[in-house]
């Protein structure tokens, strides 16, 4: 052998052991992507049965696809959709995107890719994207509502405050024109009027107008509360405000809500509680969601509700308190319930945000959100306020 050659020889195995390196480098690094990518992937064969999965895969809360054995076997509608999926991705050897496909409670896209030997299934859990779109949308919902609420409010309020104007009106001439018929049935003897006799409905009719005037000054009062609550607030804690009203001013614009979910609600206010000093609308929102928890926590209308307020002297505190007779909180989740986004009621489209926010609004006022529940025996919640407060950090 010459000295060329063998010149020759060694550059091309100093060649082949870079190429060597390279491809082993290349190796590493592709089942480093495989294994620690986040998604879960699956490799398959051309009959659809398992070669491997990666960890992400593995770490799934649903159990893992035997080795060899079909990677979507079963008679779910998952399965049947994604069964099809992968024929076609075979027979036409073109990545597929399959996306919403709803199993076990959670909701994935897939992505069908093939190659030689088979195809790589490639799996996302986008259950909470798809709860945060769902949120942002019923956000968005929402602040189309107020503003509809605003115009309605506007709307209602000038025919309503001209029926109290006209209500009071009658109420003065009903004082004065009940004298002058009752004179002329005692002249003339009974007539007939409206409905019936006079001395039939004579004591009814200072009723009826009274009532119409009281019926109108109701809707006046919950015009006002909601146009109230609609009203966006500087952020900075000002107002001293009396409990009972705003525990009043809650219970009237729940009134609906409250009637639908129980016959036996109540109300009572402690008197000559101290005033708190907050913000009104955000307490007020919380006595809100608190009684809304309540009504969706009651399995039928004869169950009850109570909405009550003390005074604690020793802590210098106000407590508002809502107590339910529903399904209680299990003690496993009572330490989590203000948690942000925790819900046991995603199916009826709970965003875990209600008491997170609650909970944020009473700490921000020097105050607390208190759960005392036992399963099957009812939930007691007490939000405390201090009655001396001068935090002005309003930023929930």
């Amino acid at each position: 052998m010459t000295e060329k050659n063998g010149n020759d020889i060694g550059e091309v195995r100093r060649e082949l052991g870079n190429v060597l390196r390279e491809c082993h480098e290349k190796e590493e690094f592709n089942f480093a992507l495989f294994q620690h990518n986040p998604s879960a992937i699956t490799v398959v064969d051309r009959d659809g049965k398992v070669v491997k999965s990666n960890l992400a895969r593995r770490h799934a809360h649903d159990p893992l696809p035997e080795l060899g054995k079909s990677i979507f076997s079963g008679d779910s509608a998952c399965d049947v959709i994604m069964k099809g999926e992968l024929k076609k991705t075979l027979d036409q050897n073109m990545a597929r995107e399959v996306s919403d496909v709803r199993s076990g409670g959670h909701i994935f896209s897939f992505t069908i890719a093939p190659f030689t030997h088979g195809a790589i299934v490639i799996r996302q859990d986008i259950t909470e994207q798809k709860r945060a779109e769902a949120q942002l949308v019923q956000a968005q919902k929402l602040a189309a509502l107020g503003t509809l609420v605003s115009g309605v409010a506007h709307e209602v309020s000038n025919p309503n405050n001209v029926m109290l104007l006209s209500l009071k009106t009658l109420q003065r001439m009903v004082d004065d024109l009940l004298p002058v018929l009752d004179e002329r049935r005692e002249k003339d003897g009974d007539f007939e009027l409206g409905i019936g006799n006079y001395s039939e409905v004579r004591d009814d009719i200072p009723e009826m107008v009274a009532c119409c005037y009281r019926a109108a000054e109701r809707i006046n009062r919950l015009v006002s509360d909601l146009k109230s609550y609609a009203r966006k607030d500087d952020g900075v804690v000002l107002d001293q405000f009396d409990v009972n009203a705003v525990v009043q001013s809650a219970a009237d614009l729940m009134g609906s809500t409250i009637r639908k979910a129980t016959h036996r609600f109540k109300v009572e206010c402690a008197d000559d509680l101290p005033p708190i000093k907050g913000t009104v609308r955000r307490i007020e929102q919380v006595v809100i969601n608190l009684l809304s928890n309540a009504c969706q926590a009651l399995p039928n209308q004869d169950c009850g509700i109570t909405l009550s307020t003390a005074y604690n002297p020793a802590s210098d505190e106000v407590h508002i308190m809502v107590q339910d007779e529903g399904d209680g909180i299990p003690s496993d989740y009572l330490s989590q319930i203000t948690d942000p986004f925790f819900t046991t009621k995603h199916d009826t489209g709970g965003t875990g945000l209600g008491l997170s926010i609650s909970r944020q609004i009473a700490e921000n006022h020097g105050g607390a959100l208190v759960f005392s529940s036992a399963g099957g025996s009812g939930t007691l919640v007490t939000l405390t306020l201090p009655v001396q407060n001068n935090n002005e950090d309003t930023t929930a």
